[in-house]
């Protein structure tokens, strides 16, 4: 999506300046920022004015130089960047918390169940919303090479469609998912290579499906494990089966499942950044053409809350607080796949760095030298604003989306009376964007805190 701009000769310029706050800090904070603008001392000719306003180059300023953090601050930085996140493994933690002996097995079953269609099983499920666990009874309706489609009792599903949405999960998902994400753990905790895909109700109002890494340990490690490799789809809070948000959640779960076989302890946005992606991935190569799978619109609860901290994530979602990291963690990846390129996005999934620490040694490695994760991050808040592949290699811009353009944070009013002065908060890594308008050269002078609280 373009922007047009030409200026009409009866208004001023308008311009849009992007106010982040960058930093090593992962934690959810904000800082104090003050943003005064002031006008030039500038006095254009009095000639009639152009219907195409070109402004004229005029010397700028040395850049300003960044005030040096406190010690403490710095020493807190460096602390928080040369952390390491030991990988979580509950069969460990069992032999050496719960007393399981230390050569109990990590598979339940050494050969295939090879469930036939009628069987039925009990589930432990859980309500994400309550932190509530529950047990229900289901039923097994249909099965491919690869899958296993379980309906809860009591349920009534269309057949047609449950076979419908299996068989595109067999031949699409499936094989996209595994070329762009990996494998999953096969034949896994249960020596089954089917994937089980549970149909249930009541998991939570927020919740559409979930992956539950306990269910990739034997029972005796965790006790409400299913022992199986599986995903759950919540069906009072998904649309109907095979449409194509559900068609999107399959593909979103299935990623979850791959990259926690592969990185067990990335970082929570970038797996859910990239399981957003499997399901626009999995929509831009289906055969058929566009629409099959559908992201669900995290994009815009981002766009319209901008100031949402990019390297974070909320503990609980029971009111939908969610929604803005999902669209951030989501936009950003899509935006690294349509700059760099799939085998730079697959370089970025595999890497065994974390989080903006694996962006950054995927840049490095030949991708981008020299550019770390904060110039991308800059980059990329440009092009959520302007949308505009024309400029600059096409870097300000997406290939595969139309955005409306972000929420703007505070407008400068159209008076020529300068200077003003705001004064509010940015997250770590989140947006301002404050829209001026003169048609003056302007000094923009910023502020901010050099520390925030963990």
């Amino acid at each position: 999506m373009g922007i047009d701009r030409r200026s009409s000769p009866l208004l001023p310029l308008s311009i849009v300046v992007v106010v982040l706050a960058l930093g090593f800090c992962t934690c959810c904070s904000c800082i104090s920022a003050i943003l005064i603008a002031r006008e030039v001392d500038f006095n254009p000719p009095a000639t009639a004015v152009s219907p195409s306003i070109t402004l004229e180059p005029f010397e700028v300023g040395p850049l300003p130089t960044p005030r040096p953090l406190p010690d403490e601050a710095e020493e807190t930085a460096q602390a928080l960047a040369a952390a390491e996140i030991p990988e979580s493994d509950l069969h460990e933690l069992a032999i050496r918390f719960l007393g399981m002996p230390p050569e109990a097995p990590r598979v339940a079953a050494a050969r295939s169940p090879d469930y036939p269609i009628g069987t039925v099983r009990v589930f432990h499920v859980s309500n994400l919303d309550e932190n509530r666990n529950f047990d229900i009874e289901a039923e097994l309706v249909y099965k491919t090479e690869h899958v296993y489609m379980w309906v809860e009792k009591g349920l009534r599903l269309d057949q047609d469609r449950i076979q419908e949405a299996a068989d595109l999960f067999e031949e699409h998902t499936y094989p996209t998912n595994r070329e762009f994400f990996g494998s999953e753990w096969t034949p896994g905790v249960d020596g089954d290579p089917h994937l089980s895909i549970l149909h249930a109700r009541d998991l939570g109002q927020t919740v559409a499906g979930y992956f539950s890494s306990a269910d990739e340990y034997v029972s005796a490690a965790r006790a409400d494990s299913n022992e199986m490799e599986m995903f759950y789809i919540h069906v009072e809070r998904s649309t109907e089966v095979g449409d194509p948000f559900y068609n999107g959640v399959l593909a979103h779960e299935f990623q979850h499942m791959i990259h926690w076989y592969n990185d067990r302890n990335e970082t929570t946005w970038l797996n859910e950044g990239c399981s957003e992606l499997a399901m626009e991935l999995n929509d831009r190569s289906y055969p058929g053409g566009r629409g099959i799978y559908d992201v669900g619109g995290s994009e815009y609860a981002y766009l319209d809350e901008p100031d949402t901290q990019l390297n974070t994530w909320p503990e609980l979602d029971v009111t939908g607080a969610a929604a803005p990291h999902y669209g951030a963690a989501y936009l950003f990846m899509s935006y690294f796949l349509d700059r760099f390129g799939e085998d730079a996005t697959k370089a970025l999934v595999a890497h065994k760095e974390n989080g903006l620490k694996s962006v950054d040694a995927t840049l490095e490695s030949g991708i981008a030298p020299g550019t770390t994760h904060l110039d991308l991050f800059a980059d990329w808040v440009v092009a959520n604003l302007i949308d505009d592949l024309s400029l600059d290699n096409g870097q300000y811009g997406y290939q595969s989306l139309d955005l409306g353009g972000p929420r703007i944070d505070a407008e400068f009013s159209k008076t020529t009376d300068y200077p003003q002065q705001r004064e509010g908060t940015v997250s770590q890594y989140g947006v301002d964007y404050v829209e001026i308008e003169s048609r003056q050269p302007l000094t923009l002078s910023f502020v901010g805190s050099d520390q925030v609280r963990l």
